[in-house]
């Protein structure tokens, strides 16, 4: 990790997919990464979902990280108790990773946000909420996003640019959190 942030290219793309730890223990590939339509589902769904087992959990805090998407204008990513959502160019939700679901709605598709997404969420946090699944566990678009996920790590120039953006965003959100919970006296 390179100042708090995880590089997936420093581990293989099916350990990406399944988990490091994992994936060194596993046989076949197939053993631990389960890909099936069953896992699909919609923005609605998983905002409901998510609202209805964890109330309050998709609120975004004032001094949450927030960062701007590099594949699609006015997009951002931002962090909230649930995962990472997908802001629209409006502020509006319109995707996130929350729990183990990514989603995006139908409306924001074919932009590159799924992989940007993906990536995001694996360079903040350091692993994928579907490494602690028993088999990790992907709809066919959401392993070919994950799979994208890996291959944009892999663009340098690219990635650079998201850490350090990342990187940048984390100081301002250190130093607002300053003034939002320590204002001078």
């Amino acid at each position: 990790m390179d100042e708090g942030v995880f590089d997936p290219t420093s581990i293989s793309e099916i350990a990406f997919l399944v988990g490091p730890d994992r994936y060194e223990e596993a046989d076949c590939e197939e053993e631990f990464l389960d890909v099936d339509d069953i896992f699909a589902k919609d923005f609605d769904r998983v905002w409901r979902e998510q609202e209805l087992a964890c109330p309050g959990s998709l609120s975004i805090e004032p001094t949450a990280l927030r960062t701007p998407s590099l594949r699609a204008e006015g997009y951002s990513f931002v962090d909230v108790d649930a995962g990472l959502l997908l802001l629209a160019p409006d502020g509006s939700p319109c995707g996130g990773y929350i729990g183990c679901d990514l989603v995006i709605a139908p409306e924001h598709q074919g932009k590159g946000l799924g992989a940007e997404l993906v990536l995001e969420y694996a360079m903040r946090n350091g692993d994928l909420p579907t490494w602690w699944l028993d088999a990790a566990a992907y709809s066919v678009a959401g392993e070919a996003a994950h799979r994208a996920a890996y291959a944009l790590a892999q663009d340098r120039d690219f990635f650079v640019l998201k850490r350090d953006e990342l990187i940048n965003a984390k100081r301002e959100q250190s130093m607002v959190s300053e003034i939002v919970c320590c204002p001078a006296v």
